[in-house]
């Protein structure tokens, strides 16, 4: 190695050593506070209360009471809290109801989930959004 290839190694280091030092103290510790957060309340929770949006209740419920390997369906509207469902129930697969043909049981290989919400007649679970609050609230849909 040279000697122009180290001392350019050498300012390197020490450019990033002065910009780590610059950062300040309560980023980092804000930084910490967020993720004990998102820890103690869990990713639902903790992202649509951040956005302001209502639904967490009910992803929470789906991902108590539903299996890992099954389909959501889903029903318009879709702006809010419902755009955040597919990555939240992972590796749940979210589907638009239309697609899914009256009487159907199975979807892409997957059986679709089924149960008793609060409050719900027993069905397909469905989530739905709510449009004027961009939240979402959890449905069946009979079979």
């Amino acid at each position: 190695m040279s000697k122009s290839s180290i001392f350019l190694l050498v300012l390197l280091g020490a450019h990033l050593a002065l910009g780590i030092g610059r950062i300040p103290g309560r980023v980092i510790q804000r930084r910490l506070d967020e993720i004990h957060q998102y820890e103690q309340k869990g990713a639902a929770r903790f992202l649509l209360d951040d956005a302001k949006l209502h639904g967490a209740d009910e992803l929470e419920w789906v991902l108590a009471n539903t299996p890992e390997q099954s389909v959501i369906l889903w029903r318009w509207p879709s702006k809010g809290a419902l755009e955040f469902a597919a990555a939240l129930l992972a590796p749940r697969l979210v589907v638009d109801e239309r697609l899914v043909s009256p009487g159907a049981t199975q979807f892409a290989g997957r059986t679709i989930a089924t149960g008793t919400p609060p409050s719900c007649t027993p069905g397909l679970i469905t989530l739905q959004g709510t449009g004027e609050d961009r939240g979402l609230r959890l449905t069946t849909r009979v079979n």
